[in-house]
């Protein structure tokens, strides 16, 4: 039984982009340490496949003038409380949705402790998004994963800010408890270089390299988001090497950076499945206190065949990567370690679900860290679904 009544509200069901992905695990996470309830509202002016045509006169005119006048018009379905939260956390991706809660009839009046974590913060956008900004005077903590934004932020809100990364479920991820063949030579998912994907593609005509990439372009959440993040973790324990870029390098086209540094939460899924991360690293405080471990990225500071070959040519070195790379995650980057944080941030104790994860989580690194080691097989045969 929990020790408090929690409610946790999510933005991760009005809209379908895979980066809402980490939204729900994280509440999902949390809502089980916590015996949380868990709003997630869909969005009203929304259905996919529907199209507009489906939409009522007034919510059609409501969204022609969301989008031509860039006015508000909520889109969160609106739902009424019927009880008192002693914490209430709001879990938005973009700084446009904060006023989004409001559709949450009361939550301020209900709620005893109130935070949001806001994922995307650019600090490009705060001038133009201020009077959003404003409304974060309503919680009594913030918490944002773009950690070099958050002197900038202070000017628009007084509420205390913490920077929080975000992590993954490596309990799901975590190749456990056996480590196993490793099938894919690289996966990268999202976000690529373009010319470091060029290459990939001529060394898989090349040396018949196994690669595995986005096909799709603005791609939705077909069937919940259970099941997105289970294949993205099964493509990850079962590949060699997985890439991952600074969301603030050209290369990445993240137009709104503009010289904020920032993490995401590639590098902790790649690390929990026991690839070898390979790519770019943002240069940030929280980049460099999450991986400290050598080896927890690989550079691509030049050809990656030249990369991978010296990595096929060392494998007590890979068995090392792995290994730590997993094991770490489980020790240091499960969401029940991001939990800990804003508790321990906001003056509250862990429940005893959560203190059993933690001590579950190690004693899963210490099996990681015995366990014996993989031969590489390479795969024969690649059989794809579209």
């Amino acid at each position: 039984m929990s020790i408090r009544s929690t409610l946790l509200v999510s933005t991760h069901n009005m809209d379908a982009r895979p980066w809402s992905g980490v939204l729900w695990e994280w509440s999902d996470v949390v809502s089980r340490l916590e015996g949380a309830r868990v709003l997630a509202p869909r969005d009203r002016l929304y259905r996919p496949g529907a199209g507009p045509l489906r939409l009522s006169l007034r919510d059609r005119l409501a969204l022609k003038y969301r989008t031509f006048r860039q006015g508000y018009i909520p889109r969160m379905e609106p739902t009424v409380l019927d009880q008192d939260f002693d914490l209430t956390l709001y879990t938005c991706q973009f700084v446009y949705e904060i006023e989004e809660l409001d559709q949450i009839r009361r939550w301020r009046e209900r709620s005893g402790i109130a935070a949001i974590f806001l994922l995307e913060s650019w600090s490009s956008t705060f001038e133009r998004w201020k009077d959003k900004l404003r409304l974060l005077d309503r919680f009594d903590h913030v918490f944002v994963l773009n950690g070099s934004s958050m002197e900038a932020l202070a000017r628009y809100t007084s509420a205390p800010i913490t920077q929080l990364s975000t992590a993954t479920d490596t309990m799901l991820t975590a190749p456990f408890p056996h480590l196993p063949k490793r099938g894919i030579d690289v996966t990268v998912i999202g976000r690529r270089d373009g010319t470091v994907h060029e290459r990939l593609l001529d060394l898989a005509a090349e040396r018949d390299l196994v690669y595995v990439y986005d096909v799709w372009k603005g791609q939705e959440m077909r069937d919940g988001w259970a099941p997105v993040r289970r294949y993205n973790a099964d493509l990850i324990r079962h590949s060699h090497c997985f890439l991952a870029w600074d969301p603030g390098d050209p290369s990445a086209v993240r137009e709104l950076a503009d010289g904020d540094r920032a993490l995401s939460t590639r590098y902790f899924e790649g690390a929990a499945g026991g690839a070898l991360v390979l790519g770019s690293a943002p240069d940030c405080p929280e980049y460099h206190d999450a991986f400290d471990w050598p080896d927890a990225l690989i550079p691509l500071d030049r050809d990656i065949g030249e990369v991978l070959a010296e990595l096929e040519d060392n494998p007590a070195r890979v068995e090392r990567i792995r290994r730590t790379n997993i094991a770490q995650s489980l020790r240091r980057h499960d969401w029940a370690h991001r939990w800990k944080r804003v508790l321990d941030t906001l003056g509250l104790a862990a429940t005893p679900e959560h203190e059993r994860r933690l001590q579950q989580l190690n004693e899963m690194a210490a099996h990681i860290e015995r366990a014996e080691p993989v031969v590489r097989v390479r795969p024969t045969v690649l059989t794809s679904a579209g």
